[in-house]
């Protein structure tokens, strides 16, 4: 009669981590203060309760956790020390300790940490219900798409993009919530057409431009026509654009309006990234808008290393393999999720 392996010598499975790393990040976010923060943690100690491999599973993901905080060098020892983990409680008084455990190689501990940092990333964006509920069209990674309006205007989200419409009698009114969009309005000098930002307003009658929110600023650039700039409440300064000049609105007014690269700006809208002596990190920041995995860098020397060259926004594990070989930087694959660059 074959005997049953004791629970704490038990693999891992891949289900089991998957739904720890989705647990864990469900308790970070719930709020204890909050009927639904406390519904969260209640279901969550059930779950741990359900089975010895859950404790040991969540007990593997709260070690992870903290070793994402700490430098990438620290990430990758080639074995992890046979330390406990300890889960502590939530809520009530019932403490969970898993067991010891045996070395293990590092390959082990880079798929269960990509898996969190996976599950992090897609619960971050997939329930940032706010934005999705207010939000008429949204883009998923690497996906673009055009919009025609009643008033014979079109509007193109480009990747990772969320746009509401509030289409009135008397306005045109439309929010970009994320992302990024180029417009081209039909004119209608008795029916302004206004973006909102967040950061605030681009008002025109009819025109092209291109607005980009990033975490500070919203950045327009006009390829026709004219916009006039609205900064947020509480101000009266408002600044027109010229055909060919940019500016960004930010929470401290609007930047001087300048020349930019009319190539560069709407090099997504023809499916291309374009890059100009630009940093690896700000290449990398845009190629993870379009790619699957996460990219990382490893050090600031490899992120200030300098990038020029035209790729398809459809093949970005391509570009990155290009520009990885042409800057003679080691990529390093981490599953599916995470790539490592050093």
């Amino acid at each position: 009669m074959k005997s049953e392996i004791p629970p704490h010598n038990r693999e891992l499975p891949k289900a089991v981590l998957e739904q720890a790393a989705i647990w864990q990040a469900r308790v970070r976010e719930a709020d204890p203060a909050t009927r639904h923060g406390r519904t969260v943690r209640a279901s969550f100690q059930a779950w741990l309760r359900e089975d010895d491999i859950h404790r040991r599973a969540f007990a593997e993901m709260e070690q992870l956790w903290d070793m994402l905080d700490a430098p990438v060098a620290s990430q990758m020892p080639e074995t992890m020390p046979p330390e406990k983990a300890t889960v502590t409680p939530l809520q009530g008084n019932d403490s969970h300790k898993a067991p010891a455990r045996k070395p293990r190689r590092f390959a082990g501990w880079a798929v269960a940490a990509s898996l969190l940092l996976a599950v992090f990333v897609g619960i971050g964006w997939q329930q940032d219900w706010p934005t999705r509920w207010q939000a008429d069209y949204v883009t998923a990674v690497g996906v673009q798409q055009r919009i025609e309006t009643e008033d014979g205007s079109t509007i193109t989200l480009n990747t990772q993009s969320a746009l509401a419409m509030d289409y009135t009698l008397e306005a045109r009114r439309v929010r970009l919530l994320r992302g990024e969009a180029w417009f081209d309005i039909a004119p209608d000098a008795g029916r302004p057409f206004v973006v909102d930002t967040g950061k605030g307003q681009v008002t025109v009658t009819g025109t092209r431009f291109n607005v980009r929110l990033d975490k500070q600023e919203a950045v327009v650039s006009l390829d026709e026509g004219s916009v006039v700039l609205n900064p947020g409440p509480g101000s009266t300064e408002s600044v027109r654009l010229g055909r060919g000049q940019q500016a960004a609105l930010s929470e401290t007014g609007i930047s001087k309006p300048l020349a930019f690269d009319r190539t560069l700006v709407t090099a997504w809208t023809r499916g291309q990234f374009v890059f100009y002596n630009e940093p690896l990190s700000a290449v990398v920041e845009t190629l993870n808008r379009y790619h699957q995995a996460h990219i990382a860098i490893r050090s600031e020397a490899l992120g200030n290393l300098n990038v020029s060259g035209v790729f398809s926004t459809k093949e970005p594990d391509a570009a990155l393999s290009t520009i990885t070989k042409t800057l003679g930087v080691e990529q390093t694959r981490l599953t599916d999720y995470l790539i490592l660059l050093q």
